[in-house]
């Protein structure tokens, strides 16, 4: 199975642009907050008489304390989501053994959206989103009819991943089914299905499209015809 494009390509690309700009407003903080907190040390070994070499200890405690808040690790979504994705595109590997050919990262035609995971095989065509929902504060569950991740409702999320899938049966002319991969958060009943959409734990994913009725026509050569058509008219994101 081939990872066309490579699995989180464009998610690890925000990530970068993310950190970078994070970096830079952080240097900025430092610029005044750093030299302000060494004159804020020496002021209090100044009221406090103690020795010259108090006050050094006091600055490099200052400087230590602010320039860990001022440095501290952000959460980096983008990148949390691009590891989602290389582990599902891993999970999807070996179903090349049973005929399904993988694109990974896949542009939605006419939009900035991308599609994490394109298959196409014996029982059509699928596509996968990766959610990577690692948080241990929060929770996944189906409340009012709705998927909610801790206090937020997903709703959104899902109908994005029908969306995409809409997108890809128009480019290729052949029905898709849409299934969210996730990694890390408990799906309540192992499955749940909702805006038309399969949502499962990350693990059982390749079960599940192996368990998948076959579909009249989808033989060797037809699968490769989709494969061609999808590299054509969805190319690798550039996002």
């Amino acid at each position: 199975m081939r990872d066309n494009g490579g699995a989180g390509a464009s998610a690890e690309r925000m990530g970068a642009r993310q950190r970078a700009v994070e970096r830079a407003a952080q240097h900025a903080r430092a610029k005044w907050q750093l030299p302000a907190a060494g004159a804020a040390a020496v002021a209090v070994g100044w009221l406090l008489g103690v020795p010259w070499w108090a006050v050094l200890v006091l600055i490099a405690a200052a400087l230590a304390v602010v320039g860990r808040r001022i440095y501290r690790g952000a959460s980096d979504s983008w990148s949390k989501g691009a590891a989602g994705e290389r582990r599902t595109a891993q999970l999807l590997g070996p179903l090349a053994r049973d005929g399904w050919r993988a694109l990974h990262d896949r542009s939605v035609p006419g939009s900035r959206a991308n599609v994490d995971h394109l298959l196409i095989g014996p029982a059509g065509v699928v596509v996968v989103d990766s959610k990577n929902w690692q948080s241990k504060a929060s929770q996944l569950r189906v409340q009012g009819g709705q998927l909610w991740y801790g206090r937020y409702d997903q709703t959104r999320t899902l109908r994005t991943a029908a969306w995409e899938a809409e997108e890809v049966s128009r480019a290729l002319g052949v029905p898709a089914s849409t299934v969210v991969a996730v990694h890390g958060a408990t799906v309540p009943g192992g499955v749940v299905m909702l805006e038309g959409v399969t949502v499962i734990p990350a693990q059982r994913v390749r079960r599940l499209l192996r368990n998948l009725a076959p579909q009249p026509g989808y033989d060797p050569a037809r699968v490769q015809q989709l494969v061609d058509l999808a590299e054509r008219r969805l190319p690798p994101h550039s996002g």
